[in-house]
């Protein structure tokens, strides 16, 4: 399944990159060749990455997933 639309990033290719220890959808993309464009599909990558390494990420109370500031400053930290 295509997850971004901008680069034709594919779930088995950012499973791939995950699973030789990246553990960043933003470093995923920049290991596939390009950064993400419009974004909107990091939370999905992300998502992926996290499956592949076991880990679980909950939203605190309140928090929406329409909040790019907040998911974009998590990204940025975990990289």
């Amino acid at each position: 399944m295509y997850v971004c639309l901008c680069n034709g990033y594919r779930d088995q290719e950012i499973r791939e990159i995950a699973e030789s220890g990246v553990r960043c959808a933003r470093e995923v993309y920049f290991t596939l060749g390009n950064g993400p464009c419009c974004g909107t599909c990091l939370d999905c990558a992300q998502g992926i990455v996290n499956e592949v390494h076991g880990e679980t990420v909950t939203s605190p109370a309140g928090e929406h997933s329409g909040d790019t500031q907040g998911q974009q400053a998590l990204l940025m930290a975990a990289e």
